[in-house]
């Protein structure tokens, strides 16, 4: 990896470490369909979690939805994240590597969208230059085939929210994304197509539950609809030689 790109990540990680936008990043975006299922309309104004919504002022002549009053229809800051309109990285079914430089960073191969996504920084933070993009959270690209799956906590995951991406030269439609390692903890995917044995055979991209509400509360600001992946079935128990039942 080059110099240049782990000093980014390195200076990244280190300006949130103590602040309340790490708290919450290190908890992950939306990985949960469980946050759809609270439900419910909420007041304008005011997220899934009863948490007050600042939206953000609409330029002059900028149309409005009629959701969240003010609402702009590229931005919305709720309770320390950002949804923004513009291309992003998403890694939520990525498999990644351990970088054989940094052991505390996963290389991975990721799809690069053009829609809403959130993260913890802000929107012009993430606009993309060049060959840089960053990678984000949406629920952009699932289909029926998507499943939520449970990883235990003692294998490895990677976080790939607000890291940095590098488009690929010959493909503009997939990025590599230098995320953060996550060596123990609880965590799902979209990965895996519900496989639990890949959870240790492979790094995901994942996040950590119980994940946020802020997704669900801002996409309802813009009048997008969510939909999260269900929840993928639990492994079936297999019965081991000594005829008490393991996890297949």
């Amino acid at each position: 990896m080059h110099g240049s790109r782990v000093d980014r990540i390195a200076q990244h990680l280190a300006q949130g470490q103590l602040s309340r936008r790490a708290a919450l990043h290190a908890s992950g975006l939306g990985a949960v369909a469980a946050l759809v299922r609270r439900g419910g309309l909420v007041a304008p104004g005011v997220d899934a979690a009863g948490v007050r919504v600042r939206v953000v002022a609409t330029p002059a002549g900028q149309s409005t939805p009629g959701t969240c009053p003010g609402a702009s229809e590229t931005e919305v800051f709720t309770d320390g994240a950002w949804l923004c309109r513009q291309p992003y990285a998403l890694c939520t079914t990525a498999p990644c590597e351990r970088s054989t430089s940094d052991a505390t960073i996963a290389t991975c191969r990721c799809v690069v969208l053009d829609g809403y996504s959130i993260g913890f920084t802000t929107c012009r933070e993430r606009e993309p230059a060049g060959k840089a993009v960053v990678s984000t959270f949406s629920t952009q690209n699932v289909t029926p085939a998507f499943g939520a799956l449970t990883c235990p906590e003692d294998v490895p995951w990677a976080n790939c929210l607000d890291m940095p991406c590098e488009l690929d030269s010959l493909n503009p439609a997939l990025a590599t994304c230098q995320c953060q390692i996550v060596e123990t903890g609880p965590s799902f995917t979209f990965g895996g197509g519900c496989d639990t044995s890949t959870c240790s055979s492979v790094i995901w991209s994942a996040a950590s539950p119980p994940g946020v509400a802020q997704y669900a509360a801002a996409m309802r600001c813009v009048n997008q609809p969510v939909t999260f992946p269900a929840t993928c079935p639990p492994a079936t128990p297999v019965a081991s030689p000594s005829g008490t039942p393991v996890s297949g």
